[in-house]
């Protein structure tokens, strides 16, 4: 399975939709950080149906429009996405943790937590690289038309989205744990 199948789950896990809609919830909700293009979401919705994970609910017809499809998943499907989410992305794929992200309602706060910490884990780490990367780099002050100054540029920028991305793990970490803190 893909992103771009996996993306589809969540989608259809929300609701029953038609190809038409899920692309529109695709351009309005996930656009921002993953594509998929019109080319992508047929042939996988063929996929995901012919190994069970989603199943035709109904065909709606209008008398001026050709049929419309209706999908959803199934309980397979459901089991798919919720393990997807909960499987840790490579370091830097930071598009896969965003799709997971969209589903994680579907997990456990507490699975979910472990998860984040991870991810958090794997952040902090590359952080500590890029800081020794670029200390390294700085003591040689290069000029602006150094390509070493690219270098130290694009460093940073890696430092600024390793240190949001932890604030947003913390953040996350610290919701779910009033939550669990609530239901107990």
């Amino acid at each position: 399975m893909n992103n771009i199948q996996y993306s589809l789950l969540g989608l259809l896990a929300r609701e029953p939709l038609s190809g038409y809609e899920m692309k529109q919830q695709i351009n309005s909700r996930i656009a921002y950080f993953y594509k998929i293009n019109n080319n992508q979401l047929y042939p996988s919705l063929a996929k995901l149906e012919e190994v069970g994970l989603i199943e035709l609910q109904a065909i709606e017809q209008e008398s001026y429009r050709p049929p419309r499809k209706i999908y959803k998943i199934t309980p397979n499907g459901m089991n798919a996405l919720k393990s997807w989410v909960l499987e840790l992305p490579e370091v830097g794929d930071t598009d896969t943790f965003l799709l997971k992200q969209y589903s994680a309602w579907l997990v456990r706060p507490e699975d979910l937590m472990n998860l984040l910490e991870k991810r958090k884990e794997q952040h902090e780490s590359t952080l500590e690289n890029y800081r020794e990367r670029i200390f390294s780099f700085q003591e040689q002050s290069p000029d602006i038309n150094h390509p070493l100054f690219s270098t130290i540029s694009v460093i940073e920028m890696g430092i600024n989205l390793e240190e949001a991305s932890i604030l947003w793990c913390n953040r996350m970490l610290e919701v779910l744990k009033q939550h669990t803190l609530r239901v107990e």
